[in-house]
């Protein structure tokens, strides 16, 4: 696997942001050709950094909430068994195990019953001995009505979001101009999110999760977010900050553990943050979430 670098992150945020993303567009945003960034992408999926391209509902079209959860446990024997009893829950999105124990996981739900069955199922692990929960800023996209012929389209882009036009109309037996009118209109209604899921911890580099607070009287999120993706351009992947408190947990990468070292003794001399820790995890477990599911079974109702 090739060294990834803040250009593959630049990359890879485009095509979380619309995975459909055309190389064209990408190439011209970054100022590269075509053919780099192509190179680029199928460099990232032959190296699993990219595991795939999804499609799913919006979190405005079921009212979802994104969610991090930090689980601090105790001994446990069996982690796979725990692991599975956690995924047992259709809202977990993503479980992370964190080196030394402890677990972040990511879950959505749309109603107070799915965050009380989520908040029980923790609780009455006997492993989990604390909890720590905070709401996640993210792009809500927008409500709409899906037809026919959407879902049709949908159902087809299930099985691969980034399909190319000309495959989904062999698909679908439809014309490749009325795939791409009803693409289009997808993307303006904003009721669906076509995204990716990737791995940091790919190759021979180094993994970490950063937690960071922050004094909002000192310096506000914004100048903390541009610090950590303007200065540390190269280090820092993917940002998750809370939508109540002023905490942010951060994805990196570095080559060896003297920069997680100098990264996390260079912040805590930052002028309004209070603390930094870094954090090595190990690779994640994935799953589809609610947004997902339900996407699936409206397709699979719709009988398109």
């Amino acid at each position: 696997m090739p060294k990834l670098d803040h250009i593959d992150r630049k990359i890879l945020g485009i095509l979380a942001t619309d995975c459909r993303a055309p190389y064209r567009e990408i190439a011209k945003s970054l100022g590269m050709s075509v053919t780099a960034i192509k190179s680029r992408v199928d460099d990232m999926v032959a190296g699993g950094a990219i595991i795939d391209f999804t499609v799913e509902l919006s979190p405005a079209m079921i009212g979802s909430e994104l969610i991090s959860i930090w689980l601090k446990t105790g001994t446990i024997n069996d982690t796979e068994q725990f692991i599975s009893d956690i995924a047992a829950n259709r809202s977990i999105l993503q479980i992370t195990p964190i080196y030394g124990g402890d677990y972040l996981v990511f879950a959505e739900y749309t109603s107070s019953l799915e965050l009380a069955a989520l908040t029980e199922a923790f609780s009455s692990n006997p492993h989990i001995a604390s909890t720590e929960v905070h709401t996640i800023l993210t792009q809500r996209g927008k409500k709409a009505s899906l037809t026919n012929l959407q879902l049709r389209i949908l159902k087809a882009l299930l099985k691969d979001a980034r399909m190319l036009i000309s495959d989904i109309a062999s698909e679908t037996g439809l014309t490749v101009r009325l795939v791409r009118r009803t693409l289009r209109e997808l993307k303006q209604s904003e009721a669906i999110r076509f995204s990716l899921r990737c791995r940091f911890n790919v190759g021979d580099r180094l993994t970490f999760l950063l937690k960071l607070e922050w004094d909002p009287k000192q310096v506000s999120r914004e100048k903390i977010t541009d610090l950590l993706l303007t200065k540390y351009q190269d280090i820092f992947w993917d940002l998750f900050i809370s939508a109540s408190e002023p905490i942010l947990m951060g994805a990196a990468i570095v080559d060896n553990l003297n920069q997680v070292d100098t990264l996390t003794t260079e912040l805590k001399f930052y002028p309004g943050i209070i603390y930094s820790e870094a954090f090595v995890y190990r690779p994640a477990y994935r799953y589809k979430g609610i947004k997902r599911l339900l996407l699936e079974e409206t397709v699979q109702a719709a009988g398109v």
